[in-house]
């Protein structure tokens, strides 16, 4: 019967609208959360109503879907994981370059140069006792500032390690997390979309993009994330642990990796020039100083204790025990008259003479200091272009997923138009039952 069919669609109408409605409210209730993606109903024709003319019956409420455009998402986790990335590595390169600071006057470059500025006066009087003391109080000055940044430099990299198992625990954490929700998204999907679910697996899947850049893959019933370098971290509802033995440079961007650079690559690359200065000026001036005489005409005395090898040499350099014990051991004479300079001379000139391995000590300490300015340059010159780089895509997830206040208002005013012109239906409907029916009774 007509009736039976417009009162169905009728009042299939009358109770989608009101949910349409809960609908935009909700969005309109969540405007000010720029990770929020407005919702809308989803609904589907009722079907017919099995009469020859087809005519349906109504709309049937499928469910609630989020908005959101895949690709804008995928960019999005890529440049979070880049920009964290970039932060991580400018902060590490930035307390690097710190360690060298030479702003206030006690950096290692004054160390040098008081060193072997010190062997200047003593080359006119090498029998003062207080300019061999003053040399020796700015070589013990020199050793502290090379054990202070070897120091330095190895706790950033203890921390970089420690940042590293940090991140490692985060990942796994959120994996199981996501893993769970996964489990909780496939056991309401099968009787509606929950997007409240998939909302806060979303979250997670945000914040799991800070520490490694990944890949998210849903397929049917499937959905997996993995790592740059294929490391399965959720398939489904299980989770597998990453641990430091699968992580290298393959890992792709995120904080993993730029603490993992940090540790393995940085660190090392600065505190081998570091070392490698401290090891060539020690077997420089004991080369010198040993073909020397001292005051109390004695030869073959190193100043520093000898060096193996370059290796901690920043941590192990020291002043050979004798010249610590008497500063008269401290060689400035080329012949055992002590009347002769040439020792003292040519210590003092180390400072600016090309006699080392990559020139003199000013030029080795020099690209030291540049290579390290480069590097954090170039680390904080990248996290600001990835930072505008999120800023822009934010922009177009808002464009696209996020609520307008505006176009929610003049929804709400369809949905309660649809709703007045379906409930009119059905008083209409039952005004024409009411007069067909009091026709036949007459």
């Amino acid at each position: 019967m007509w009736s039976s069919g417009a009162l169905s669609s009728a009042l299939s109408s009358l109770m989608a609208n009101p949910l349409a409605l809960s609908v935009a409210s909700n969005n309109i209730a969540n405007a000010g959360d720029p990770d929020y993606p407005r919702r809308r109903l989803l609904t589907a024709p009722a079907g017919s109503d099995g009469g020859s003319l087809g005519i349906g019956r109504g709309v049937d409420v499928v469910g609630v879907e989020a908005i959101r455009n895949d690709l804008v998402e995928t960019r999005l986790r890529q440049e979070t994981a880049a920009k964290s990335g970039a932060e991580t590595l400018a902060e590490g390169l930035k307390n690097i370059e710190n360690v060298f600071n030479d702003a206030n006057g006690s950096g290692l470059l004054d160390s040098l140069t008081n060193f072997f500025n010190s062997f200047q006066p003593l080359s006119q009087d090498r029998s003062s006792l207080n300019f061999r003391e003053q040399l020796k109080l700015n070589a013990n000055a020199l050793v502290n500032a090379f054990h202070t940044r070897s120091s330095d430099l190895t706790q950033i990299k203890s921390s970089a390690d420690k940042a590293i198992s940090a991140d490692l625990d985060q990942i796994n954490s959120l994996a199981k997390q996501i893993a769970d929700l996964t489990m909780e998204i496939k056991s309401e999907d099968i009787t509606h979309p929950v997007p409240d679910l998939r909302d806060r697996r979303a979250a997670l899947v945000k914040q799991l993009s800070t520490y490694v850049d990944i890949n998210e893959v849903e397929s049917g019933t499937d959905y997996q994330i993995t790592t740059k370098n294929n490391r399965l971290l959720v398939f489904n509802n299980t989770a597998w642990s990453i641990t430091a033995a699968d992580v290298d440079s393959s890992i792709g961007k995120g904080s993993l990796r730029s603490a993992l650079d940090i540790r393995d690559t940085y660190v090392p690359k600065y505190l081998g020039a570091l070392d490698q200065l401290a090891y060539e000026i020690t077997q420089r001036v004991n080369a010198i100083h040993s073909a020397g005489y001292d005051l109390n005409g004695n030869t073959n005395i190193d100043f520093f204790a000898p060096l193996a090898l370059a290796t901690d040499a920043a941590r192990l350099i020291t002043l050979d025990p004798a010249v610590a014990a008497d500063t008269r051991e401290i060689a400035a004479s080329t012949y055992g008259s002590g009347t002769e300079n040439g020792v003292a001379l040519q210590l003092g000139n180390l400072l600016h003479d090309p006699v080392f391995s990559r020139g003199s000590v000013t030029d080795q300490y020099g690209n030291l200091i540049y290579a390290i300015g480069t590097d954090s340059s170039s680390a904080q010159s990248s996290a600001t272009e990835h930072d505008g780089l999120l800023t822009q895509l934010q922009n177009r997830r808002q464009s696209f997923s996020g609520v307008s206040i505006d176009e929610e208002s003049m929804q709400i005013l369809q949905f309660q138009r649809a709703y007045e012109a379906s409930a009119r239906v059905i008083q209409v409907v039952d005004e024409l039952l009411k007069t067909t029916l009091n026709i036949g009774a007459a």
